[in-house]
């Protein structure tokens, strides 16, 4: 999937949405505006393709799905789940099931199965920045815009300079909206999307 880099398209981005340079010593608090951003923009959907596993084999240990198994993504939302693999020819059974410290306990259907098939929204622990320090430079292409003008009104905010923030901010807003909406009409021709049930967009999703 397409990816900006923070340094060289994102960086310079800010910079001119703020109208400044930034003295070295401020990059490190714009690098925290730009994560906390990215948070918000991962938390918005769970259907990111980037992030969205369909239909994968993992193991039940004691009628638990576990949030992480060897050599398989580690699980930070469960979506479905199902007895057999999903999306291929025959309707699958999904399991009920409620999420804890564990994972995702199973409570109907077959209690005793070894396996179980999830669909769910896989963890990042990425954070952006430069390349150095364990940051990634890669920027999802699709949260590019909202990161720029979510950031740019958060210095604005830092700033003192709160009506101009809220316009900015609003801005960020329909920026994120457009690639929520785009996911939603991706997803609406794939047969994943009759089976998933999605929220509303981004308009009713948030109130900040």
């Amino acid at each position: 999937m397409q990816t900006k880099d923070y340094t060289t398209d994102l960086l310079p981005l800010i910079k001119s949405l703020c109208g400044v340079e930034f003295a070295n010593l401020e990059l490190p608090r714009i690098k925290a505006m730009v994560n906390s951003r990215a948070k918000r923009a991962y938390r918005a959907s769970n259907f990111w393709p980037r992030f969205l596993v369909v239909g994968e084999e993992r193991d039940v240990t004691n009628g638990y799905v576990p949030w992480t198994q060897a050599g398989l993504d580690s699980v930070d939302t469960f979506v479905i789940i199902h007895r057999s693999a999903p999306y291929i020819a025959d309707s699958a059974q999904n399991f009920d099931f409620y999420v804890d410290f564990t994972g995702a306990k199973i409570v109907d259907g077959d209690l005793n199965s070894a396996s179980a098939y999830a669909t769910y929204k896989k963890q990042t622990t990425s954070v952006y920045g430069d390349g150095t320090n364990g940051t990634t430079s890669s920027i999802p292409d699709e949260w590019f815009e909202y990161l720029a003008h979510g950031t740019y009104s958060d210095w604005l905010r830092s700033e003192g300079q709160m009506e101009k923030s809220q316009i900015a901010d609003a801005e960020a807003m329909d920026k994120l909206t457009d690639e929520l909406i785009r996911i939603d009409e991706m997803r609406s021709s794939a047969l994943v999307s009759t089976r998933i049930q999605t929220n509303a967009n981004m308009q009713s999703r948030w109130s900040y």
